[in-house]
């Protein structure tokens, strides 16, 4: 049985593009939720960021414990629009400056974000 030329030609021109998917999803599987955990301290700064094709949430947090001069922990979060209840009880506080437990995951970065933070706070605790 012999394949018609055209059955080829489809074949050769999906079969790179099939490994290419193939190879980003296991990667991608790799990389999402690398670790998990949590951190206390004082959210700070809560803003939208980024081109207008590509916006995101970014947010610092003052680590309880931290040293006078240290780097903020920076975060995102995965959906930031404004009816998402975790970007509502984040902007409440960090206005009344209240202390916060944050559970994330970490992902390895992918090629297809825009977003530069690795942690991604998926829920508060007070």
């Amino acid at each position: 049985m012999t394949i018609p030329r055209k059955a080829k030609v489809v074949l050769g021109l999906l079969a790179p593009l099939l490994i290419v998917a193939g190879w980003q999803y296991v990667s991608y599987l790799f990389k999402y939720a690398y670790s998990r955990g949590t951190r206390t301290g004082v959210v700070r700064k809560i803003s939208v960021k980024g081109p207008p094709y590509c916006k995101y949430l970014e947010g610092e947090m003052t680590l309880q414990g931290a040293q006078i001069g240290e780097e903020p922990w920076r975060f995102s979060i995965d959906d930031h629009g404004d009816k998402n209840p975790l970007v509502t009880q984040l902007h409440e506080n960090e206005r009344n400056a209240v202390r916060v437990t944050i559970h994330y995951r970490e992902d390895k970065q992918l090629w297809w974000r825009c977003n530069p933070a690795s942690y991604f706070v998926e829920k508060l605790e007070k």
